[in-house]
């Protein structure tokens, strides 16, 4: 199991993951999340909606107890990551590519 992976919500939500997202964890340990855009997320019908999502998505980091930065990252799944705590391997399965 990887340290620098982590599953939030799982692609069987569908659109409702910005929503889910931004209702079911603690933003308040979350920086760079615009408040605008979380109100939109609530509204899944919302003409911004995946607007607002690209923001939190490209934007949205968390910092550890131990420093360690993690962001967003969504390919159908939406997970945390942590790219300095992924190993090479992980990194190249993850991402397709070597660092």
């Amino acid at each position: 199991m990887s340290n620098g992976l982590k599953l939030l919500l799982s692609d069987s939500r569908g659109i409702y993951i910005p929503r889910d997202f931004v209702e079911e964890f603690d933003l308040t340990k979350w920086k760079n999340i615009d408040p605008d855009d979380v109100t939109i997320l609530h509204d899944p019908d919302h003409e911004w909606y995946w607007d607002a999502w690209d923001n939190v998505l490209q934007y949205a980091t968390h910092t550890d107890e131990h420093g360690n930065e993690w962001h967003l990252w969504q390919d159908g799944d939406l997970w945390v990551i942590c790219d300095e705590l992924m190993t090479d391997e992980e990194y190249e399965n993850f991402f397709g590519e070597n660092r």
